[in-house]
């Protein structure tokens, strides 16, 4: 049996960074791109037939939106109605920012909306098996709060490492469980909103402030599930969200990344959503590239940087990075920048480099002639001056 789908995830369709009010409409200007490319990739999938689509969480920038906000999400899916296909949603981090321990959180208002016009929806705020009308099966692993775990499981007096060994093990026992209840005979891919132990994030790399590329449980101070242990599940596909930057492991298990360009550290990132054919355990992954929001990075001490200015377009947001001495963006780059329809975000100035310089080392207890003697020596003075300065100040003492 062949299955097909589209995977996302991360869209934080009302996040609002490097986004302005646009006057006609009265939303902000990055709320307007996300709605374009979450509706981009609704018509590729409606266009490509598939069987259904999964968003894995992390809809929205936080667990309260606007109604305009939720209006927009609900505008983007509603296609999938009069298209026949399912839509699968799963909880992430931001969905419960705000949200009581108890409430139900905006998938659920969403799913309703969606129902009212005919989008078969179906939702997880909560680790089960989603079976879909076609016999797809999707193990859903939204995203799991530690502190609610552990406290679920009667372990919230461990120590933080401890903690988060319990909650790991307890996200890959539920897997697992999902995994028996399932029928072998039809399609089953897992999507999760977590964090795995081989994900690289650029970003870091470039020396953006996240913390530990290396130590992730530390980066993001939740659980981190091993690859090593999903690679060991019968899932054919595991559609990943959390991390924005697009990556897979294996054959099988994807972040699809975030669809568009929120902030700079997503500026190198190729904006995808996967379409994923099933046939079989390796999956077939096509990227369709989003109309994501364009970035550029110009630096004044790169010589090409005169080159970079004349190739900028249209709407695209600029990050210049200063040349050492420079305490802002020269009135011509801005004229240019301006002139070439595009739009000056964010600076960086340059830090100058340390010059570190050799110390010298000196007793505990030494006398004030013998550290000046000292002193001279490392300043590039000739025995005559030093002599000249010792005696001198010998003569001060006196």
């Amino acid at each position: 049996m062949t299955t097909s789908f589209m995977h996302t995830g991360d869209v934080h369709l009302d996040a609002t960074t490097h986004g302005r009010t646009n006057p006609a409409t009265g939303l902000n200007t990055l709320w307007e791109s996300n709605f374009t490319v979450l509706s981009f990739l609704v018509e590729q999938a409606i266009a490509k037939q598939v069987d259904f689509f999964v968003d894995a969480g992390d809809l929205t920038d936080g667990g309260r939106p606007s109604q305009e906000a939720l209006l927009l999400v609900f505008e983007a899916y509603k296609p999938l109605g009069e298209a026949g296909i399912p839509l699968v949603i799963i909880d992430g981090n931001h969905h419960v920012t705000g949200v009581p321990t108890d409430h139900r959180t905006v998938i659920h208002t969403l799913a309703t909306m969606l129902r009212a016009v005919g989008v078969q929806v179906f939702i997880a705020s909560k680790p089960e098996l989603l079976r879909l009308p076609d016999g797809s099966q999707v193990a859903a692993l939204p995203w799991l709060s530690k502190n609610r775990v552990l406290a679920m499981l009667g372990k919230d007096d461990l120590s933080p490492a401890d903690g988060d060994r319990a909650v790991t093990d307890y996200a890959l026992q539920t897997l697992e469980d999902l995994a028996e209840q399932a029928d072998s005979s039809q399609p089953l891919i897992m999507t999760g909103h977590v964090t795995v132990d081989r994900l690289r994030i650029d970003a870091v790399a470039d020396g953006h402030r996240r913390g530990s590329e290396q130590d992730m449980a530390h980066l993001f101070a939740e659980p981190v599930l091993p690859v090593a242990r999903l690679d060991q599940m019968p899932f054919q596909y595991g559609a990943l969200g959390h991390i924005h930057t697009p990556q897979h492991f294996g054959d099988r298990y994807y972040y699809a990344g975030s669809p568009n360009r929120l902030t700079f550290t997503d500026m190198p990132d190729h904006k995808a959503g996967n379409l994923v054919t099933l046939d079989g355990m390796t999956p077939t992954v096509e990227l369709v590239t989003t109309p994501a929001r364009t970035m550029t990075r110009i630096d004044l001490a790169d010589d090409a940087a005169q080159s970079h200015i004349d190739q900028l377009t249209e709407g695209a947001l600029v990050q210049v990075h200063l040349a050492e001495g420079q305490g802002s963006v020269p009135a011509d780059v801005k004229k240019a920048i301006r002139a070439a329809g595009a739009t000056l975000e964010d600076t960086k100035t340059r830090t100058k480099p340390r010059i570190d310089t050799e110390r010298v080392q000196l007793p505990k207890q030494v006398d004030p002639m013998t550290a000046l003697r000292t002193w001279g020596s490392t300043q590039d003075l000739t025995d005559t001056a030093i002599d000249t300065l010792v005696s001198a100040a010998e003569k001060l003492e006196q």
